[in-house]
């Protein structure tokens, strides 16, 4: 199973509709660590954390191919830039889940594998891409420090990426990846 694939068969565990580019990567991205999958999606340092080019490629290649439909959506806002602020959403079509459900039968064991750690994504209940992309990034960095690192430690590391990230939002982001069995806390005191 490729990139490709795995991005095809996350839609379809994930309901269908992933909203916002940022948030596709940043599901990806766990849903490859989940599975043990993450070395074959190349995810690098990015700006907004973890970012993977083929996870990009293969989002173009489902859309080309009629199998995705992308809707962008305006706030009617402008960045720093003068660029209008836009949200790409993801959203399979009717080709894309026949297609889909083919796919399925093709790779069962990575499709339950991915369904899994879709169902583990959902039930920690975080919506909001600005925090994923944290904790995405904070996981990205217990990765470069070898699994242990303070909360200063990890906000320090986040500078030599370019991100820009509080002790807060990595004591947040800790807790999340904890409620996906990604990392065990220290104990307080």
């Amino acid at each position: 199973m490729n990139t490709y694939d795995f991005v095809h068969l996350t839609l379809a565990a994930m309901g269908g509709e992933i909203r916002g580019r940022t948030k596709l990567q940043k599901t990806v991205y766990f849903l490859g660590v989940i599975t043990n999958s993450l070395d074959e999606l190349g995810y690098r340092a990015h700006f907004y954390g973890p970012y993977s080019a083929e996870v990009g490629d293969a989002i173009d290649q489902l859309k080309s191919l009629g199998f995705v439909d992308q809707n962008v959506a305006s706030a009617g806002s402008v960045d720093s830039a003068g660029f209008e602020v836009a949200r790409y959403d993801y959203k399979l079509s009717e080709q894309g889940r026949t297609v889909v459900e083919q796919k399925k039968q093709a790779f069962p064991a990575e499709w339950r594998k991915i369904d899994k750690a879709a169902a583990i994504l959902k039930r920690a209940k975080n919506e909001d891409y600005v925090k994923l992309s944290i904790a995405a990034k904070t996981y990205f960095m217990l990765g470069e420090k070898k699994g242990t690192a303070t909360k200063a430690e990890l906000a320090e590391l986040a500078s030599k990426f370019g991100w820009s990230v509080t002790k807060e939002q990595v004591e947040e982001a800790a807790s999340y990846l904890k409620s996906l069995g990604l990392v065990n806390l220290a104990p307080k005191g």
